[in-house]
């Protein structure tokens, strides 16, 4: 296969991180495992800041999700690095350039869970309201809903690129212009292991896997029929057709998943605490900003008041 890299692929991939000791780039895709394999990685490389995600101020459900900060994973962003030094990492031998795949209905599945049914902290308002929620009797019907927005991605599926839970793999991979050394399929035993062996004699480690961010353990035969399999199929056909997924055989002409009283309890529950969490943390973020900014002022009048000739002073742009 032939990889033709474009000259604007370092800011297509601009994402990707880079443990530069290890020498490894990994370029991840969202509900692909990737909370776990930058905890590898991060691990791996020596830079997991593990106190880190005792103090940041994003709204995380979970210390589990805190691994997407940047000061927790402490891994190199690929925009961070000046542009010959990302050339040789996307192009180098000496790199290990790694990637994961997932099943995209289960994918599909999984982020629509996280995003769209449990509003996780920053989804995009326009696609909660394109995908409100499917009640009977008072009560969620989860099937129901997700096969909403599989029809509301389906119909639009720029609406939800704004997004890249939602966007499809190949898009984020952009294989057909970067040679990965291991591109798992995370679904197929073994793989998730097999790449953690490679890091771990590549760094000289011997850390181990961890699962992170388990869902709601709803299983997709409860959730498609073979309508909804079809509009995911067709939504995200790319990835089937490059990455050589099988289409699922899902033959129910329809399908219902009622929530009982306790659940829809605890979906509400789940709900108010996640907006409440993104409350605090819009809070903490004003305070710390404006704390920030007024000591950027100061520290700009002491510059211009010690220094009056020095208004070129760089520092004088920070603020």
């Amino acid at each position: 296969m032939d990889f033709l890299a474009q000259p604007n692929l370092p800011d297509l991939i601009n994402y990707s991180l880079v443990a530069p000791r290890i020498k490894v780039l990994y370029v991840p895709t969202t509900k692909v495992a990737c909370s776990t394999l930058k905890l590898l990685i991060s691990q791996a490389e020596g830079s997991y800041n593990a106190q880190a995600a005792q103090e940041i101020i994003t709204p995380n459900i979970s210390q589990e999700q805190t691994i997407h900060n940047y000061r927790v994973h402490g891994l190199t962003r690929l925009f961070d690095l000046p542009r010959k030094k990302q050339w040789e990492v996307i192009e180098s031998s000496e790199w290990l350039r790694v990637a994961a795949l997932r099943d995209p209905i289960k994918r599909a599945y999984s982020s629509w869970e996280n995003r769209v049914f449990l509003h996780a902290p920053g989804t995009p308002q326009s696609i909660l309201e394109m995908c409100s929620d499917v009640i009977v009797d008072g009560y969620v019907d989860v099937a129901a809903t997700f096969k909403k927005f599989a029809r509301a991605i389906h119909t639009d599926r720029v609406a939800f690129a704004i997004d890249d839970h939602f966007r499809p793999q190949f898009n984020t991979l952009y294989a057909n212009q970067l040679e990965y050394h291991h591109r798992i399929y995370i679904d197929r035993p073994g793989e998730m292991q097999k790449l953690a062996d490679a890091i771990n004699e590549r760094a000289g480690t011997s850390v181990k896997l961890q699962r992170l961010n388990s869902g709601l353990g709803i299983k997709a035969d409860q959730i498609f029929d073979k309508e909804t399999a079809d509009l995911i199929a067709d939504t995200y056909h790319e990835d089937y057709e490059w990455f050589g997924f099988e289409r699922h055989n899902f033959t129910a002409p329809t399908t219902s998943l009622v929530f009982n009283p306790i659940q829809q309890a605890l979906l509400n529950n789940l709900r108010e605490t996640t907006e409440r969490l993104t409350i605090v943390s819009r809070a903490a973020f004003h305070r710390v900003g404006f704390r920030y900014g007024l000591s950027q002022v100061r520290k700009s009048l002491w510059i211009r008041i010690t220094n009056r000739k020095g208004k070129g002073d760089t520092r004088l742009l920070q603020w």
